[in-house]
């Protein structure tokens, strides 16, 4: 193997792990989000009152990202329309709120996601989920074509 060959090597395992672990972050990141109690314009979003009916802990790893969530079932009822039930992932609700009722918004129009809207956003959070995922995948991306083509 030349050296050219094994500086190659070294720099894809480095690029694929540097983006394994932005891309973990990234997505472990979107749980802190937070809800969307402070946005201004919620007057032009759907309103929903939620009800959480159950609770189970799911992790290390999961659709959450790294870490112990709360994944829970909640039943939504819609201003307009029929109730119906959604699984929240990433302890957007937990454990010790199950029978409990909240508001919900519309994650935009003609959405059928909702979010809380008794807590408020997180910028940092949403800042490093967009950083995370995209240098994530930038560093798989290359560190891929480094490994197929070196």
């Amino acid at each position: 193997m030349s050296q050219h060959a094994g500086t190659r090597a070294v720099s894809a395992l480095l690029l694929l792990i540097v983006g394994t672990l932005a891309l973990a972050t990234g997505w472990t990141a979107m749980n802190y989000r937070g809800g969307s109690a402070e946005e201004a314009d919620l007057d032009d979003r759907e309103h929903a009152s939620g009800t959480v009916q159950e609770c189970e802990k799911v992790g290390p790893v999961s659709l959450s990202g790294v870490g112990y969530w709360w994944k829970c079932t909640v039943e939504v009822n819609p201003e307009k329309g029929d109730p119906y039930t959604q699984v929240f992932n990433g302890s957007h609700f937990e454990n010790d709120e199950v029978g409990q009722t909240f508001p919900l918004a519309s994650a935009g129009q003609n959405s059928s996601t909702w979010s809380r809207s008794d807590i408020g956003g997180n910028n940092w959070a949403t800042m490093v989920t967009a950083l995370g995922l995209i240098i994530g995948v930038a560093c798989l991306g290359v560190g891929i074509k480094r490994v197929f083509t070196g």
